[in-house]
């Protein structure tokens, strides 16, 4: 049995300006058979005392502040001290929509094949608040996982994972930075039951601490690629992988062509898929507002609009496990 039905995991490590904000709306939104688990890594800005107040008040159920190898060792620590059925990851700078994600843990209580859910993400820049984009490639990788089983790249933060099925999944990996790819290629290699959600689950607050920024586009990238090498089975090591798939020549001959390609297919009127593409807040400055704050009011705003039009629907299928232990 469990003590809850959700364990919202947050990690946190000098950010406290964010974590006011994400904590805040998480403290308001839980509620009785949910509890909040925080790792600290330690920081130094007040974020310990601010969650002992927290703790004392009795608005978060468990925490620690420490020193700690990093944002997968402190989700770690959250999943062995967490006590709920259902565990969704909370990152310290980003906003969620905790209604779409209920109705989320609700079908995987329904469906107890289910080992994780994911589903949409918006993307919000700090700096321009006038426009926001939902990840669609993170939709298109996740439609090629369900059609032909190959190992893809998804998004961590609408990701909510069965407690009992980390002993399948495994924890994160704290020998990356990109914590969420890793794992999402990992159990898109195995033979797991994932579901999707049509509702926005969260919005990435694009910021000057976050990862992808510090840690720079190209070794972002590299990264991602020894990753996938890894993972992706179809990719050996030979001369003939190298080629077609390490090289990046393919690439390079492809990046003259494609606005080519894209104008003709406009041409034709032909669909074709737009990465990113942008739009409208609706975001009307709020005297007094300071830009944080307005960055999750947005963000908030627009996924209350968008799930309200799209009603939780889920892409599901079961996946009974082929193999069994011989003696």
């Amino acid at each position: 049995m469990f003590d809850y039905r959700v364990s919202y995991l947050v990690t946190t490590y000098n950010k406290l300006p964010y974590l006011q904000q994400v904590l805040g709306r998480l403290v308001a939104a839980r509620q009785a058979d949910e509890e909040i688990v925080v790792a600290d890594g330690g920081s130094t800005d007040g974020t310990p005392e601010y969650l002992r107040g927290l703790f004392d008040a009795g608005q978060i159920q468990q925490f620690v502040s420490e020193r700690d190898k990093g944002e997968s060792h402190g989700f770690n620590k959250c999943m062995f001290m967490a006590r709920g059925e259902v565990l969704k990851i909370i990152t310290d700078d980003d906003a969620f929509d905790y209604p779409a994600i209920r109705a989320g843990a609700a079908f995987m209580r329904e469906h107890s094949d289910v080992d994780v859910m994911m589903g949409y993400t918006g993307l919000l820049a700090l700096e321009d608040l006038h426009s926001l984009s939902l990840y669609d490639d993170v939709a298109a990788n996740f439609r090629r996982w369900f059609d032909h089983q190959e190992p893809v790249w998804m998004i961590g933060l609408p990701m909510l994972v069965r407690r009992s099925s980390l002993a399948v999944t495994g924890l994160f990996n704290t020998g990356v930075v990109q914590v969420d790819t890793e794992f999402t290629y990992r159990i898109t290699s195995l033979n797991l039951n994932l579901a999707w959600s049509s509702q926005v689950l969260s919005v990435r607050i694009e910021n000057p601490q976050s990862n992808f920024r510090v840690m720079g586009r190209q070794t972002s990238q590299d990264e991602a690629d020894r990753m996938r090498y890894f993972y992706d089975k179809r990719i050996g090591h030979g001369f003939a992988d190298y080629v077609r798939h390490k090289s990046g020549w393919l690439e390079a001959l492809k990046k003259p062509i494609r606005p080519l390609k894209r104008s003709w297919f406009d041409t034709l009127k032909v669909p074709q898929y737009q990465e990113h593409v942008p739009m409208p807040t609706h975001y009307v400055p709020v005297p007094g507002e300071a830009p944080l704050a307005a960055a999750f009011r947005i963000a908030d705003e627009f996924m209350m609009r968008y799930n309200a039009g799209h009603p939780a629907e889920f892409l599901y299928k079961s996946r009974q496990l082929t193999k069994a232990l011989k003696k």
